[in-house]
Order: C-alpha cells, then structure tokens, then sequence
C-alpha cells in the first residue's frame, strides 16, 4: 500500500493541511512524462533519444507494481500500443486514485480522490473526468453508498469495480501516487503556476484570486480546501484537475525538456512515487509515449462527471445525485471514442 494522499477523520472533517513530508511528443523522439498531481496521476510518458531516453528508462524502473490495484477479470483489456500518423487505438481509462488514509499500514481509507484519465484513440487529450467523493453510487456487494466507500470497503480493485459497473465502460489501468511524492514532484519542477477562481486562505497561505504560484507544501493546501469555496467540494476537484493541468505544462516546456539535469531530477522525483497495477509494465508504458500526441498542458482537459444537486441519504449523510441521463452521455462517448463531442458541449 502507498503512502496516505490525504488526512481526514470523516467524510465532513475540516481539511487541516497535513505537516509536510520534508514527463513534446515529437514524431521522431520519445516522450516520457509521468503525470504527477495530488489527486491524481495521469501516465503520458516522455523519453527521448540519448541521455533523455536513459533517464526515462530508470525512472521506469523505480514505479511500483501491484497485482491488488485491479479487479479479477477474464476478458482482455487493450494494452497501449504505439500509434502510427493517420491511425487510431482503441481508449485507455486509467483510473488515478489518491487516498485518506492516515496509516496505510493499519487502514484502508477512502479514495478521496476519484479521477479517471481518458485518452482517446487518437491520442491528441487527455481527458481528466472527477468522480465527487460523495458521488452516491451502487458499490458492488454493497450497496448504495458514496463512491469513496468503494475503497475502504474492497481497495483500489473494489474502486475500480464500481466505475466500471457506474459507467459500463471497461477500466484498462490504475495508478496512485503517494503523499511525499506529490510534494517532491512539484518542488523538483520549482513550482507551478495556476489561476486561481475563488480566493481562499489556509494552512498558513493565502491564494488571491488570479495567478498563483504553488510549491509542494502550497499545493496541497491548495487542493484539500473546500470550507471557503462557493461550491465546495466541486470547486476543490476543479483545483485538483488545474494543478495537474499545470503540472503537464511544465513538464512539458522548454525549461525542463532542453534541461538534462532537471530533466533527469524530475524523472527521479516521479517513478519511486508511483504505484500503478501489473499491466503497466515498462513496455506498455514505454508505447503509451511513444503513441501520445499532447504538447502542452492545454491538451489535457477536466470536467466533472454529471450531477444532480445534493441530498441526505436515509441514513442522514450528505451526497451527491448522479444525473442518470448525462452520466449516460458521458458514458457513451467514453465507449464510442467521441469524447471530443461531449467535452465541447458541457465543458
């Protein structure tokens, strides 16, 4: 089990910032980039030839295996495959998970973040979907339930089971990252930039509305508050998916791609945090990169997945409806390969 990702009592406790914990696709060059963010890990590998390319292989090296990240299935999943100009793949879904628990020795948790990484056929995005933790879902062998007991109950497989029973949309990939890593990456790259909607102040900083400058500590206060949002937790996903944006677009610049020795520290900083299932291998990763078509941060893009307003279970706990009918759409253009159509018509 990977380090904690997040702190909480409950799924209502206050959001006290934890103590910190003190990888352009180019035709003719490999691209390695590893996306780390605090609630998330999307994979978009970057290598290239030389030096780059000897980096990218050893920090392969370092990501974690575990047979537990995915459910038992007997049907085959689409593995990454290198992608010729002109041609198409099928989608990978990788499901990105970060958890609450504050022993992972001892406990579980809950995935307090939720976030499935769609990379369409053609691979030109990368589509960042958020699942609301209070998301009110059928947990398979459990019931009804909010999506992030799906964790606490049967792990990250449990987790993964229950999207693709919520979506009918098959799973290929899980990755988590941990909690010192997420520091350790952003710092490595000496900051990221944002703009920021909604100013808001904790954990000892303050973030104005407009651009905001992130190390790794700041960045995870940023991301875990949701008390001074308007809408709360929906507005605290909307954060989580800027700061991976932005993490991408740093990557992906001129500052760390013509610069081996921060090219190199960032490729150390990403693979020992990661812990992705067995179907990730090396190889598999190596052929997601080379198939990738994104340049720059603005090719990843977030949404949240379609919901209907909050409730009070029978139980008495606050949730979050799933609109049924848009959650169908989204569903339908992850399936068909048309996930360009649906994000210009609900972004």
């Amino acid at each position: 089990m990977t380090d904690q990702f997040f702190r909480d009592d409950s799924d209502d406790a206050y959001d006290e910032p934890a103590e910190p914990a003190r990888r352009s696709p180019g035709r003719r060059r490999w691209l390695w980039v590893v996306l780390a963010v605090l609630v998330a890990i999307a994979l978009v590998i970057v290598g290239v030839l030389g030096y780059y390319s000897k980096a990218a292989l050893d920090g392969l090296d370092t990501v974690k295996r575990d047979p537990t990240l995915m459910p038992s299935k007997t049907e085959a999943r689409p593995e990454p495959v290198p992608t010729k100009e002109g041609e198409s793949n099928p989608p990978i879904n990788v499901v990105l998970m970060g958890t609450d628990a504050r022993n992972p020795d001892t406990e579980r948790g809950r995935s307090d973040v939720l976030i499935v990484m769609h990379i369409p056929g053609n691979r030109e995005n990368a589509y960042l979907v958020s699942f609301p933790r209070d998301y009110w879902v059928e947990i398979p062998g459990h019931g009804t339930a909010k999506i992030n007991a799906a964790y606490s109950y049967g792990g990250p497989a449990l987790a993964v089971e229950t999207l693709e029973q919520l979506l009918d949309v098959p799973m290929n990939h899980t990755a988590i990252i941990n909690f010192e890593g997420f520091i350790n990456v952003i710092d490595t790259l000496g900051g990221v930039t944002v703009q920021n909607k909604h100013a808001s102040s904790s954990g000892g900083f303050s973030f104005p509305r407009g651009p905001v400058e992130l190390n790794g500590e700041s960045a995870l206060v940023y991301v875990r508050e949701r008390y001074q949002l308007p809408e709360g937790d929906f507005d605290r996903t909307e954060r989580q998916r800027a700061v991976i944006q932005a993490i991408v677009g740093k990557v992906l610049s001129a500052e760390v791609l013509t610069n081996p020795a921060k090219f190199r520290d960032v490729v150390a900083a990403l693979g020992p945090n990661f812990t992705v299932d067995e179907g990730l291998s090396s190889t598999n990763l190596i052929n997601l990169g080379i198939s990738m078509r994104i340049n720059s941060g603005e090719d990843i893009r977030s949404l949240m997945a379609p919901t209907g307003g909050l409730s009070t279970s029978a139980d008495g706990q606050s949730i979050v409806l799933v609109d049924e009918a848009k959650l169908a759409e989204l569903a339908a253009a992850m399936r068909e390969d048309r996930m360009n159509e649906y994000y210009a018509q609900n972004s």
